[in-house]
């Protein structure tokens, strides 16, 4: 079979494939993180015992024969434990081509299953799509609340309803989001993440890549 038509999980299995390397480019892939970055949080966790790369926290554990053993936690949590050569992870710095090419085939699977159409419909969504654009209107906000984050850090909050003549869901609010639209107004959302909160369905804005933008509201000039 050519390398072209198979996955990354097939080749895993594969005889005289390099499964250290493929494992590591497996974990890359389902945390969203560039391979030379993991080679490089690894390459200072053998140095300092621990590092970070995106989500992820990474601690050296005792080597093995010509191997070196990793853990990966996220959230304080155990999610991977691998033992890997040198020569393994001197690939990671610089991923074979063929290799390079099936993680850009599945990046560009990925992102047309959970794009499809620049804007979604609200009753086409699922928990678990990702990059999700959807333009809607706000139909109702709940009244704010005060919380506190993980950290401790005080922070406010609303529910805000939406919907786009589809259906309609939830959609938190946070701090200055708040005050930047309000009720009617007509909202464009980019690159939101469908979740679920207490067993209903909602979406959610990340931070640094989301975003919330009105296109028509009753009392301001469309923007």
């Amino acid at each position: 079979m050519p390398i072209a038509t198979k996955s990354l999980r097939s080749l895993l299995n594969e005889r005289g494939s390099d499964r250290d390397l493929i494992y590591l480019l497996m974990l890359a892939r389902k945390y969203d993180l560039e391979p030379i970055a993991l080679h490089n949080a690894m390459v200072e966790a053998r140095g300092s015992k621990e590092s970070t790369c995106g989500s992820l926290s990474i601690e050296f554990r005792k080597p093995g024969d010509n191997t070196f053993c990793f853990m990966f936690s996220r959230n304080d949590r155990a999610v991977a434990q691998t033992a890997i050569s040198e020569y393994s992870l001197e690939k990671l710095r610089e991923v074979p081509p063929e290799l390079a090419r099936l993680l850009k085939d599945r990046d560009r699977r990925s992102m047309a299953d959970d794009c499809g159409e620049l804007e979604r419909r609200i009753a086409d969504l699922r928990v678990g799509l990702r990059h999700v654009s959807l333009r809607a209107r706000v139909i109702d906000k709940s009244e704010v609340r005060a919380v506190r984050s993980k950290e401790g850090l005080p922070l406010v909050v609303c529910s805000a309803t939406i919907s786009d003549g589809t259906g309609q869901i939830r959609l938190p609010l946070w701090n200055r989001q708040i005050y930047s639209v309000a009720k009617d107004d007509t909202v464009i959302i980019r690159e939101a993440i469908v979740g679920h909160f207490r067993g209903e369905m909602q979406l959610s804005i990340p931070r640094k890549t989301g975003s919330i933008s009105i296109v028509h509201s009753a009392n301001r000039i469309a923007q």
